[in-house]
């Protein structure tokens, strides 16, 4: 039996997953990983063997819980082509103006949430493996209030998030990141390597890891050793630690 959720509605009563959910994560259970992946990816919503979006997020949820990076970002990409998809159809080009920047941001905003999920708020997205449409109507709806159909927005490449919620990637960081990418740039584009990249980043050191924070968020060496109060060298040594830490853990997890 699944483990039962931690969320609380608005009302203080526990989250409960539909029995429905709670016999198709049992059965899911049963299978290896491979096999639980293929169906995952493969059925459609109208064939008997699909698999509940709700089901697919408990497993991304567990599978990082476990340690589990390979399933984990394997599962996470599945999970992303049925938000996509959804949000194509409740999106489209032809309908609304600015759509796929709309869509981008209601995208990274759930990549936001998953991150918090994962990181600092375990129990996050509970509502979420209960009704998992309905939350991301809900999310949907919070954007289009926000930004509005008709707003045209500049496309940014968010590592976590709007409104504070976390840095976007400057030139200079982009650069910086590719230094241990193994030569391809272009995983940073990629939402799975992101979530696994802060994931890294919040188990450094205290003092590399406030280092690694403020020049994600643009800050110039010497503005970091200010707001530190130390020297710059000081702030180089903890990035250069930082970042070694990081390229360690970024390929042995590309490895897996």
């Amino acid at each position: 039996m699944p483990a039962a959720l931690k969320g609380k509605d608005k009302d203080g009563k526990p989250y409960e997953r539909p029995p429905e959910i709670e016999s198709c994560i049992e059965k899911l259970d049963q299978l290896d990983a491979g096999a639980r992946l293929a169906l995952f990816d493969g059925a459609s919503k109208k064939h008997p063997q699909y698999v509940p979006t709700e089901a697919v997020l408990h497993f991304l949820r567990r599978a990082w819980y476990d340690g589990d990076t390979g399933q984990f970002e394997k599962t996470f990409r599945i999970l992303l082509k049925r938000i996509d998809k959804s949000l194509y159809s409740a999106i489209p080009d032809t309908r609304m103006d600015g759509a796929p920047d709309i869509r981008d941001e209601i995208r990274s905003r759930f990549v936001v949430l998953l991150t918090k999920d994962c990181n600092t708020h375990p129990g996050l997205l509970d509502f979420y493996e209960i009704r998992f449409d309905k939350a991301m109507v809900a999310l949907r709806i919070t954007v289009l209030r926000k930004i509005g159909p008709a707003t045209r927005r500049i496309k940014t490449v968010p590592l976590g998030g709007q409104d504070g919620e976390g840095p976007e990637i400057s030139a200079e960081v982009e650069a910086a990141l590719e230094e241990f990418l193994s030569g391809d740039p272009q995983k940073i584009d990629d939402p799975a390597f992101r979530l696994v990249l802060f994931g890294a980043i919040d188990h450094l050191p205290q003092d590399q890891k406030q280092v690694i924070g403020l020049f994600l968020q643009g800050i110039p060496i010497m503005t970091i050793a200010t707001m530190l109060k130390c020297d710059e060298r000081t702030v180089r040594n903890r990035k250069t630690r930082a970042c070694k830490a990081l390229k360690a853990i970024l390929e042995k997890e590309a490895a897996l």
